[in-house]
């Protein structure tokens, strides 16, 4: 078995990753927006890779910012964000107390966290939001489910660590002391699809992704997979959505 870091093998699948993965459902906007004082002038999309919130995100702010260390995930970005920096999280600098919002979307258990807060904490204004979420593993329900579970076992030697304990964001944001009040968000979309959706759904995660890297390739394992699901039709898919929102002391 071999195991490239998940984090940086994201843009070996742009396309794909922003053709399947849902967008976040407006609500978790509306969440932000309802415990944001203060000015709405500019957004830190931090990890924005194929901008699956970035399109929200510039309907609520005068200006964003989309940051990914992947040239080929923010070349996969269609919203006209105000600026594309190609850098990491623990890279990327803006000026002390000049940025509203920052989100991380699905992206922060890759980051270390602890140097992206302090990073973030220095960048907000008084009373700024730094706002992490995400959506946890696939559920699938139904008659799906047995034949989902196969191949999540098949999966699971290739799942990262850093999908365990440092997907807490509230573990590493109420450790680090920096904000003064922590809210949580919680959530879930649903979806109903069709067998060669869902083997593309499942395969933008990177634990998926991997083991059919190691098992004949991408496009043989996907067909496989739909074959596998294509005897049962419409595939019930729950996607678990959290986060944490974190306000910036007011002063």
């Amino acid at each position: 078995m071999t195991v490239r870091d998940p984090a940086t093998s994201f843009g070996d699948v742009a396309t794909q990753y922003a053709a399947q993965r849902p967008a976040y459902p407006q609500a978790i906007f509306e969440f932000l927006l309802a415990n944001l004082s203060g000015p709405r002038a500019l957004c830190v999309d931090l990890g924005a890779g194929a901008g699956l919130a970035t399109e929200a995100l510039i309907s609520c702010f005068e200006r964003v910012i989309a940051v990914d260390p992947d040239a080929r995930m923010l070349a996969a970005l269609a919203a006209p964000v105000a600026q594309r920096v190609c850098a990491s999280a623990e890279e990327a600098d803006f000026p002390e107390g000049s940025v509203d919002v920052v989100v991380a979307a699905t992206s922060f258990h890759w980051m270390d966290q602890e140097k992206v807060i302090a990073r973030v904490a220095r960048w907000l204004r008084p009373s700024g939001v730094f706002f992490p979420f995400l959506y946890g593993p696939f559920v699938v329900e139904g008659e799906a489910k047995a034949v989902f579970q196969a191949h999540r076992a098949l999966w699971a030697p290739y799942r990262d660590p850093r999908l365990g304990a440092r997907a807490d964001y509230s573990r590493a944001l109420a450790g680090s002391g920096r904000f003064a009040k922590l809210l949580t968000y919680s959530d879930e979309v649903r979806l109903k699809i069709a067998s060669d959706a869902a083997a593309g759904l499942f395969l933008t995660a990177s634990y998926a992704r991997e083991y059919a890297r190691d098992n004949g390739g991408e496009d043989a394992y996907r067909l496989r997979l739909a074959e596998d699901f294509a005897a049962i039709g419409v595939i019930d898919v729950r996607l678990p959505l959290g986060g944490v929102l974190a306000i910036a002391p007011s002063d």
